[in-house]
């Protein structure tokens, strides 16, 4: 039996994404039977001939609409969401394959690394995120975040409402119903271009910036349901 035959993988494709067809290659890792879903916003590209385990989902434009359409469009009992641009380190398949051992009512996520197309000071970035997951609970989403679909259902999915911090809502929310958050013992590598582009002091402040008013912005929702 496949160890990996309950979960199910749902990757967000943004407009003229490609940085996937990387990441499906790290993913054959999993085997041949693993359930893939790229929840695109747009028409599958004709150039690139998907794996026979992954499905191409068109839908509407908005990474929660996204996400939320493909984990509907899988059927297995835990579901791991993965940002296109992420890249697995050598580790990742076997915790993840302990992982779906146990009885998955918390949420899952991986530590973060930042890949080399940026500036080396992201190594700096990726220990604070990691020390913000522990310390306060906060995972985003290029740490790959794993529920069991019973945990999805429960929080009723990423809120479509939320245009921008769907992932830190929907952990918000993912803590104050009571479940746990686990730090898997495994490394995923997300690309560091935008610190590259924009420059890495004013990327810094700007996503500590928005980390403050998106939680803030999560909890004041959370408080008034």
């Amino acid at each position: 039996m496949n160890k990996f035959n309950r979960l199910s993988i749902v990757i967000p494709v943004g407009p003229g994404d490609r940085s996937w067809r990387h990441l499906l290659s790290d993913l054959a890792v999993f085997g041949d039977r693993i359930e893939i879903v790229l929840s695109a916003c747009e028409a599958q590209p004709d150039d690139f001939e998907l794996p026979a385990a992954v499905r191409w989902l068109q839908g509407a434009r908005g990474r929660a609409q996204q996400l939320n359409a493909g984990a509907r469009a899988t059927g297995n009992r835990f579901i791991w969401f993965l940002h296109a641009d992420s890249r697995l380190t050598i580790a990742v398949a076997a915790v993840m394959a302990r992982y779906l051992q146990t009885d998955g009512r918390r949420l899952g996520y991986f530590r973060l690394r930042f890949a080399s197309d940026g500036p080396i000071l992201t190594r700096l970035n990726a220990w604070a995120a990691n020390r913000r997951s522990r310390w306060f609970g906060l995972p985003f989403g290029d740490q790959g975040l794993i529920v069991e679909r019973s945990v999805f259902e429960h929080l009723t999915g990423f809120d479509e409402a939320v245009s921008l911090g769907e992932d830190l809502d929907f952990v918000v929310r993912a803590r104050a119903a009571g479940f746990e958050l686990r730090e898997l013992p495994a490394e995923l590598i997300t690309s560091a271009r935008r610190y590259r582009q924009c420059g890495w002091l004013a990327t810094t402040f700007r996503h500590i910036w928005l980390t403050w008013r998106l939680t803030r912005e999560a909890s004041r929702r959370l408080a008034l349901t």
